[in-house]
């Protein structure tokens, strides 16, 4: 109950920032409950769940797809640890 207090306080202020070109910090971002791996096109979606609101502050928390095409993606790593 007291974290949907802080959110419902947070999020006008959030918002407010965001509409002066604010980007949100990580740390901001993860309290909102967005993930660090936020894809843009997902906030496309907020609007099918009546949670427009939200568009916002997603859209300040989000990456782009084109920046994570820069990043190369491996589908697993050993670690190897010497001793």
């Amino acid at each position: 109950m007291a974290g949907e207090v802080y959110l419902l306080w947070l999020l006008p202020l959030l918002q407010t920032l965001a509409a002066y070109g604010a980007e949100f910090s990580s740390e901001a971002c993860r309290e909102l409950g967005f993930s660090s791996n936020l894809l843009c096109s997902s906030c496309d979606l907020l609007g099918q769940f009546s949670l427009n609101q939200l568009d916002i502050p997603c859209r300040q928390c989000c990456q782009e797809e084109a920046q994570l095409e820069s990043r190369k993606l491996y589908p697993g790593a050993i670690l190897e640890v010497c001793g």
